[in-house]
């Protein structure tokens, strides 16, 4: 990204300009990771380094971006076995080098300024998660920043507000697009422990509200989503019934626990989720959690509405 961060084009003396790592996971995406990445490259500014995690792909579509014209770009491949999209975004973060990290879906199209505008944000915010204005990419529906619904941790997108310009406290920064400085997420302990997709982004909020921090909407940053019934790999069907055993386990307690764990009764073998979600380093990552919290569950929800 243009690394200046003044209008004589220099960084102020002493300084080094806050400079962008853009993080994307893809798998299988085809022509779709290609036309996301010419939309970030006609952009007012572009990322100083693209990382592509290629989360075991086998469609050869991010063999093109190994060719020289990516490359001159800044643009890098990191091949990993198939572990999940929370899995190869922290395998992105780990690479990355400049101080703020965006982490985008392989299947979005960035309006001119929405990198611009996202850097400017945390510049002003640097220990803020920030979530852009997303529009369906089918239609004309919008939405920035999303809230918890109920106890399949199912959200619901919200509104921008319609005169805002200013970043402003919101419950969730869904996972699509999402911009963080670099030392935050690392001191946040990155993505959880997700299994292929869902709930890393409901998890990661609820880390940022438990350690003090506030998720802000940026509506000026503008992107279009391609939002699909169905990824364009199988996933298996446990995944996120796992994923939402685990998010309970780590952040509720009583009630709210029990109730997200019913829910995964009735999936497909739900004794075998529960017993590995279960058996998993849950009670590890709560301890964390609580170790370094600030802010209560108690006190989110009372901010952001129940789901009750």
């Amino acid at each position: 990204m243009n690394r200046t961060a003044s209008s004589s084009g220099q960084a102020p003396h002493g300084t080094r300009a806050p400079t962008v790592s853009l993080v994307v996971s893809t798998l299988d995406e085809g022509a779709e990771l290609h036309a996301t990445l010419e939309s970030v490259y006609a952009g007012s500014v572009v990322p100083d380094e693209t990382i592509v995690v290629d989360d075991g792909g086998t469609d050869g579509s991010c063999a093109l971006l190994e060719r020289a014209e990516w490359r001159a770009r800044g643009v890098v491949v990191h091949r990993i076995r198939r572990s999940g999209v929370a899995a190869a975004r922290n395998a992105g973060a780990r690479l990355a080098r400049d101080t703020h990290l965006v982490f985008l879906d392989a299947h979005c199209r960035l309006e001119r300024n929405c990198l611009a505008r996202l850097r400017a944000a945390l510049d002003a915010g640097p220990d803020a998660v920030l979530a852009p204005t997303v529009r369906d990419a089918a239609g004309t529906a919008a939405g920035c920043g999303a809230r918890l619904v109920n106890a399949h941790l199912q959200v619901r997108w919200l509104p921008p507000e319609p005169d805002g310009t200013a970043p402003y406290v919101v419950p969730l920064a869904p996972g699509g697009c999402l911009a963080v400085r670099r030392a935050t997420f690392h001191r946040l302990g990155g993505f959880g422990s997700f299994r292929e997709l869902g709930l890393e982004d409901v998890d990661f909020s609820l880390r940022v509200w438990r350690a003090g921090l506030d998720v802000l909407a940026v509506p000026g940053a503008r992107l279009a989503h391609r939002f699909r019934p169905y990824p364009p790999y199988r996933l298996s069907g446990t995944s996120r019934a796992y994923n939402l055993a685990r998010a309970a386990l780590v952040h509720f307690g009583g009630s709210r626990r029990e109730e997200c764990l019913r829910k995964v009764i009735g999936t497909p073998r739900a004794a075998e989720v529960l017993v590995e979600a279960f058996a998993s380093d849950w009670e590890a990552q709560r301890a964390a959690v609580e170790a370094t919290g600030v802010r209560s569950l108690k006190a989110y929800f009372e901010t952001f509405g129940d789901w009750r």
